[in-house]
């Protein structure tokens, strides 16, 4: 008798044990930290299930209509999981520029498995920004700084001019006045005849530009030279001892700090020459960088 109680305690246990596991809800979560949807637009999502998921689905709401956005395509018994994933207007083209809502859902494993979902708000955009330049002539000189005006219109996150590979942010003009200006530079080491356009982008991957009218007045440019330095003990000694007469430890390492460290947190230091004054002419140079843009 028993034993037949026994049985049946073990049994009623095993059975509340799967009962519970197989009702357990999934969690999940969109981790994906932007909050614009393009033609293709990666999402992330993660979902934590005890015993893994039988399905997980996404769809795309807007103005009461729902459109398929993506689902898995076989069950998983991972118990956490990351799905990356596109959506946007390429899979489902009847979506408007304006707010949506991402729905995810994803159902457990298990003879009980139960669904949960989670929900975040996008912003569909399907128009690029467009971007007009002033009409005036730029004449350019290599290692120069230059300033242009500029026009942004639609939806956009990042304005300016961009020459070769770098990049120059925009500011609104002062005094309340309609357009923006960048001050932006044409590096000493730049091919000259590159070309300088303004640029215009948004979070959703759309990219436009206009060309500046630039010349590159040839009699006038300025021309640079690049010059190796040979480094001894001697020189390490002299150099390091003036610019950090307190310091210790290796020649090398503070050297190394000096020309890093140092001269970001004291400009002063950076303007200085490190080859002895009596010998070389200072120079102190200022470069123009680009800065991370925050529309107004």
């Amino acid at each position: 008798m028993r034993n037949v109680f026994s049985s049946v305690l073990v049994a009623v246990a095993l059975a509340f044990t799967i009962l519970f596991t197989g009702c357990s809800k999934p969690a999940v979560e969109v981790t994906s930290p932007g909050a614009t949807l393009g033609q293709a637009t990666p999402v992330s999502v993660h979902v934590h299930a005890s015993r893994g998921v039988k399905s997980v689905t996404a769809s795309l709401e807007q103005n009461g209509q729902r459109f398929p956005a993506w689902e898995m395509k076989e069950s998983s018994s991972t118990r956490d999981t990351s799905f990356n994933f596109m959506a946007g207007t390429k899979a489902a083209p009847q979506l408007q520029d304006g707010p949506a809502k991402l729905i995810v859902e994803a159902k457990a494993n298990g003879p009980f498995g139960q669904s949960a979902s989670a929900e975040k708000v996008f912003m569909v955009v399907t128009r690029p920004p467009s971007v007009s330049a002033d009409s005036d002539v730029h004449y350019l000189y290599v290692g120069m700084a230059d300033l242009a005006t500029l026009n942004v219109m639609g939806n956009w996150t990042e304005a300016g001019v961009k020459v070769g590979d770098q990049k120059f942010r925009a500011w609104p003009m002062p005094g309340g006045k309609p357009g923006m200006f960048s001050l932006y530079a044409f590096a000493w080491n730049m091919p000259v005849g590159t070309q300088p356009v303004v640029y215009a982008s948004n979070a959703a991957g759309n990219d436009v530009t206009t060309p500046l009218n630039v010349a590159f007045p040839k009699k006038e440019q300025p021309r640079y030279t690049v010059h190796e330095l040979q480094i001894d003990d001697k020189f390490m000694q002299k150099v390091v001892g003036e610019l950090d007469p307190n310091g210790s430890g290796d020649v090398v390492a503070r050297f190394v700090k000096i020309n890093t460290e140092m001269r970001k947190a004291n400009p002063i230091i950076a303007s200085t020459s490190t080859t002895d004054s009596r010998s070389m002419s200072r120079r102190t140079s200022a470069t123009i960088s680009p800065l991370p843009n925050t529309p107004a």
